[in-house]
């Protein structure tokens, strides 16, 4: 098994912690974002929109940081990591779905804004409705961890996929103390071997 990334990337981290949490022995492949590398004919043979990560299991090839979660959960049953049940299928693609499609891509407007691009380049108002998106996620998270220690109550990629987006929350000033079971919850997560391994 074959993981090609970008050892910075976010998403890359997050499938390399699902290989960890499933035992997975497989070789890093990097892929320097720096230098385009994810551009060449030779990647998008692999991944044609040219992102990280991608994995390869002999002939099986697969992109998205998510799917690959799926993936190897159903790959490991054994690992527990998976849903077991049809709500908690609809439940785990409840919260992963929404990192995906707004936890993540706000953090990253945020870090565009404040950090990445040039300060000309900066725009203040795009940072302001990213945050305010944010904290609608983190309050729906907030909620569903009251009084759980979990997303579904035990440890599954849904927890496995949403906690590592928050690893930019100290450089990007994110007020995650309004969120005390966020916070809770992303320390248990912060303690897990392969988490500390690859967010550390």
């Amino acid at each position: 098994m074959k993981l090609h990334g970008f050892a910075m990337s976010p998403n890359t981290r997050r499938a390399r912690v699902m290989l960890e949490e499933c035992g997975e022995a497989y070789d890093f492949v990097d892929v320097d974002l720096m230098t385009a590398q994810h551009k060449t004919d030779a990647y998008r043979a692999l991944n044609p929109t040219a992102r990280v990560p991608t994995l390869v299991d002999d002939d099986f090839v697969l992109w998205e940081s998510n799917a690959i979660l799926e993936y190897l959960a159903a790959k490991h049953p054994e690992t527990k990591l998976g849903a077991a049940t049809p709500h908690e299928t609809g439940r785990i693609a409840q919260w992963m779905f929404m990192n995906a499609a707004h936890l993540s891509p706000n953090i990253a407007r945020i870090f565009a804004h404040t950090i990445r691009l040039p300060p000309e380049k900066r725009l203040p108002q795009i940072v302001e409705e990213a945050r305010g998106e944010v904290d609608r996620s983190l309050g729906a998270l907030d909620r569903a961890l009251d009084g759980c220690d979990y997303l579904l109550g035990r440890t599954t990629i849904a927890d496995l996929s949403t906690a590592p987006t928050l690893s930019a929350a100290p450089m990007l000033n994110l007020d995650l103390p309004r969120f005390p079971h966020v916070v809770a919850w992303y320390a248990r997560m912060s303690a897990r071997a392969a988490f500390k391994k690859h967010f550390g």
